[in-house]
Order: C-alpha cells, then sequence, then structure tokens
C-alpha cells in the first residue's frame, strides 16, 4: 500500500514530528490518525460528525501551528490581562 502526500507542509509536519517522538515518519503518521481518529469519535459517540465542528477544530490546529514561542507569550500575556486565574472575566 501507499500513500503519496505532495504538500510541503504537511512533509515538514511530519518530520518535525518524528524527530521530536524519535519515531519513524510512518510510525508518526499512524499515531497522529489514530490519535486524531479517536478524537473525532469522541466527540461524535452517536456515529455523527458535525463537520463543521471539525473544521473549526482542524482551522484551530492549523493557527497554532504556526504561531511562534512570541506569538504564544503574547496571548498569554493578553489571557492573563483580560481573566483571572479561574478563567473568569477581570
Amino acid at each position: 500500500m501507499s500513500l503519496n502526500i505532495k504538500n510541503e507542509r504537511t512533509h515538514a509536519l511530519v518530520r518535525r514530528l518524528a524527530h521530536l517522538t524519535g519515531q519513524s515518519q510512518t510510525a508518526a503518521v499512524e499515531d497522529a490518525v489514530a490519535r486524531r481518529l479517536a478524537e473525532v469519535e469522541s466527540l461524535a459517540p452517536t456515529g455523527h460528525v458535525d463537520t463543521r465542528w471539525v473544521d473549526v477544530q482542524h482551522l484551530l490546529v492549523e493557527y497554532r501551528a504556526d504561531l511562534t514561542p512570541q506569538d504564544r507569550a503574547r496571548i498569554a500575556d493578553a489571557d492573563a490581562d483580560l481573566y483571572d486565574e479561574r478563567g473568569l472575566p477581570r
């Protein structure tokens, strides 16, 4: 069997995941897909998935992947200004 992915960003993400986890690229993809499938299935225990929710989650994953450490720090600072330690608005 063969899976041919022609997307450089996806290749880079797989290489990075494999490097960080010490897995082969194939194992990293298998693990990531299995985890994502479990996540999606847990969102829809009835077997019906709200595709809009899945789309939103996918967009959030892409957004977070592009954040630099500086971006993450700025977001954390903004959250600290807006919300207290319990997550309630100040």
